[in-house]
């Protein structure tokens, strides 16, 4: 193999690895380790059929939605989306750790 293809494939390995990790890390309860596709399988046949991953992902985006909607309205605003984000940014160990 050439030298710029293990490279290549190098570079990639490593950051899909950077990226499943900062998610697991930064996601908190909303992660997929935690609540998603590894719970999904609710059958546990060991497969994940087309309405327990709809179902799985109907009650994460309704989980998100509650936490979103700091008030109850209905709605997210921009106040609640940047308070969200902030509280997110405030709670992510990797950023922590690097300060």
């Amino acid at each position: 193999m050439k030298i710029p293809q293990v490279l290549m494939a190098f570079t990639l390995t490593l950051g899909l690895a950077q990226i499943a990790h900062a998610e697991y890390d930064c996601m908190g309860d909303m992660s997929a380790g935690r609540h998603g596709l590894l719970g999904a399988d609710v059958d546990k046949d060991g497969t994940i059929s087309r309405d327990e991953f709809t179902e799985a992902h109907k009650a994460r985006s309704e989980k998100m939605f509650e936490k979103l909607d700091a008030n109850h309205d209905g709605k997210i605003d921009k106040t609640e989306r940047e308070a969200r984000m902030k509280m997110m940014k405030e709670d992510c160990p990797m950023r922590n750790n690097s300060k």
